[in-house]
């Protein structure tokens, strides 16, 4: 099953070693983010830094090994779904409009923890607790 990820999703898996890391490297799903996710993340590093205690070498490795369980999608492929997902995202939260075009480019669902994206009815959307609970439901299975 694909899904598409939001910032926070990465945000919170680089601050510590969660569940949410461990599904992101277990490869279990195909997960996919617009090209622009990783440089919003670059913009954050120094927050993630101090807030995970990360070393800045395991914070670079960590961010590549995110990269290579991710797959980034360029702009032009959901650019033409940007209108209605900002006509969607309008009055909720524009600034997450790239991630609703690219699920509705993709016909996916989006995993986030943000509670904007589920005010929206165009894509189905997973917190990252209930993408456990269809886990187990599906297959359970052990995390790496």
């Amino acid at each position: 099953m694909k899904f598409v990820i939001d910032t926070n999703i990465i945000f919170s898996a680089l601050l510590r070693n969660s569940v949410t890391r461990k599904i992101i490297l277990s490869d279990v799903f195909e997960l996919y983010v617009p090209e622009y996710l990783y440089e919003e993340i670059a913009r954050l590093e120094d927050l993630i830094l101090e807030k995970s205690k990360l070393s800045t070498t395991d914070y670079t490795a960590l961010l590549l090994l995110f990269q290579k369980h991710t797959k980034i999608v360029k702009h032009e492929l959901y650019e033409r779904k940007m209108p209605l997902a900002e006509q969607t995202m309008k009055e909720i939260d524009v600034t997450d409009s790239p991630f609703l075009a690219l699920a509705l480019a993709l016909d996916s669902p989006i995993w986030t923890n943000d509670a904007h994206l589920k005010q929206q009815n165009l894509v189905d959307v997973y917190t990252t607790k209930e993408l456990l609970e269809f886990l187990q439901l599906e297959s359970p299975l052990e995390l790496p």
